[in-house]
């Protein structure tokens, strides 16, 4: 009311009240599309398909396919690939990682660190040097987060994922623990086929 009286005097311009409807909610929801898997995973999915479409190629020019470096050049471009969208904006990496990862809800910096860490760990796996203490190092890493994820998802709090960065919103899901798992198996088939 004491608006309503404000604006008296300019006749262009109105304040009314305004009640939603049961009627105008229903119609407000019905508009809303419902986004399909996967368009919500497309990023993740195309990351995925370029860095097996790359270490594939590699292996075809080879005589002889070799496990163990098909791996090392999955893990490599992962972590090249998935670093490259973090550090668009680390800062913002660093608060979407530390709602999730143990370490990083300790230590905010290490969220600061992390891309590097990535970019180190991919580095060492393109170059095939220091095999033993990266696919240690990404065992715990992975290991950490993931159970920071596995905790999240159990919460039933929405949360987005921050494996790309915060270029895309992606939520915090299953797919998130089966991508940590999978690294995580793969850099202990490292471990194991050098002894």
């Amino acid at each position: 009311d004491t608006i309503k009286d404000s604006l008296a005097n300019m006749p262009k311009y109105a304040v009314d009240h305004f009640t939603p409807s049961v009627q105008n909610l229903e119609s407000e929801k019905s508009q809303v599309t419902p986004v399909s898997k996967f368009t919500t995973y497309k990023p993740l999915i195309t990351v995925f398909s370029f860095v097996l479409l790359v270490s594939l190629a590699f292996q075809i020019f080879n005589e002889n396919f070799n496990p163990h470096l098909f791996m090392n050049h999955i893990m490599a471009g992962f972590f090249i690939g998935l670093s490259f969208f973090k550090f668009l904006n680390i800062k913002a990496f660093a608060d979407s990682f530390s709602g999730y990862d143990p370490i990083a809800q300790i230590f905010p910096s290490y969220g600061l660190g992390y891309p590097f860490i990535e970019l180190a760990l991919g580095l060492l796996f393109v170059s095939g040097r220091f095999l033993l203490a990266a696919n240690i190092v990404t065992i715990l890493i992975l290991a950490v987060t993931t159970v920071g994820v596995i905790k999240r998802l159990k919460s039933n709090s929405q949360f987005q994922c921050a494996c790309l960065g915060t270029a895309f919103s992606l939520p915090l899901s299953g797919v998130t623990v089966f991508e940590n798992v999978s690294m995580i198996l793969m850099a202990a088939f490292g471990i194991v086929s050098r002894f």
